[in-house]
């Protein structure tokens, strides 16, 4: 018989255990709990200490004692009473209370008089160190129960800065007439004054430079033997088999340039140049140097073989019957510079 009552009493016991719990439990909840938004203002600052005013619509307006427990996390550096006035809650022109329990992440404020708004400001003054940080400002109201809470970006804590590098490009080339190879050689092959002879060659140029590029010529000397020159034609001469003439043609890149919309289809500018103006008809051969094609923006070559992205250059030589005979040559350089 006693261990029977034992026994039931061990059962009233985990009985009355299990309800405390729950109890417990129950009355750790809010009831009727809001949620509510909180706005700060400003809500980033890297001045310290910054004033920061904090504002809510309540679910209602709030009774005499009841307390507003502003609290932070992470602890500030310190928290007081805002520039502002803070103690006029609902900006009425009255004052509804006053703060007590100020520590460095917490702040309760006391309703004396209840607040006739339920739109609510109340001004704290914030202290932080001056490394990014972001800071959780909440709002817990005891009677109506209102809940929020809103951040505070210190010192640009809410922020990522992204940095690249793109590396600094120039490239040069001069490739075969059909883009399908590399040459340093041009050759007008033998002569007769029956017929023009022409070869000809492509600078192929890119760079990422955001100025761009200048290509510039210069031969080291007219075309000639030893003992003969032959004569450079004359500047937008028409070509005329028969007679003793040396030049080039030019015909720029029609496409590859970086324009404003970020596509690529700029085409290079020829040089003007008084007595060698490239962009038009022939031209003589220049033995000092003088710009020859160039773009103010990046410049994409294209791939081989491109055709358009690439500047065709043809040399052509006539010759007269009385043309000194011999093996006729000269060096022409090409220099490339960009502008980052």
């Amino acid at each position: 018989m006693v261990k029977q009552i034992q026994k039931k009493l061990k059962i009233l016991s985990k009985l009355y255990l299990a309800a405390m719990a729950a109890g417990l439990l129950f009355s750790s909840v809010p009831v009727g709990a809001a949620g509510v938004t909180v706005t700060l203002t400003p809500s980033s600052s890297s001045s310290s200490p910054q004033d920061v005013a904090i504002a809510w619509t309540g679910s209602a307006v709030y009774a005499t004692g009841t307390t507003i427990t502003i609290t932070t996390s992470p602890a500030f550096t310190s928290i007081a009473t805002g520039t502002t006035q803070t103690l006029n809650l609902d900006t009425d022109g009255f004052n509804d209370g006053f703060l007590t329990s100020t520590t460095t992440n917490t702040v309760v404020y006391t309703i004396a008089t209840s607040t006739t708004l339920t739109s609510n400001i109340l001004h704290l003054l914030f202290t932080f160190p001056s490394t990014a940080q972001n800071y959780s400002i909440s709002v817990f109201s005891s009677n109506p129960v209102d809940i929020g809470s809103a951040l505070l970006y210190a010192n640009s804590g809410n922020l990522v800065t992204v940095t690249a590098q793109v590396p600094a490009i120039l490239a040069f080339a001069i490739r075969n007439s059909a883009d399908s190879a590399n040459t340093n050689v041009c050759n007008l092959g033998t002569l007769t004054s029956a017929a023009s002879s022409t070869c000809g060659y492509r600078l192929k140029i890119g760079t990422n430079a955001t100025n761009g590029f200048t290509a510039s010529i210069a031969a080291n000397r007219d075309l000639a033997t030893g003992y003969a020159t032959m004569t450079q034609v004359v500047d937008n001469a028409a070509s005329a088999p028969g007679s003793e003439q040396y030049g080039l043609e030019l015909f720029g890149a029609t496409e590859g340039g970086r324009d404003g919309s970020n596509g690529y289809t700029g085409a290079v500018t020829e040089a003007n140049v008084v007595g060698f103006t490239f962009q038009t008809d022939n031209s003589p051969v220049p033995t000092s140097t003088k710009n020859f094609v160039t773009y103010t923006s990046s410049y994409d070559s294209g791939t081989s073989p491109d055709l358009t992205n690439t500047t065709l250059v043809k040399h052509f030589a006539n010759i007269h019957t009385g043309t000194p005979a011999g093996n006729y040559s000269q060096v022409v350089t090409y220099t490339v510079t960009a502008t980052f």
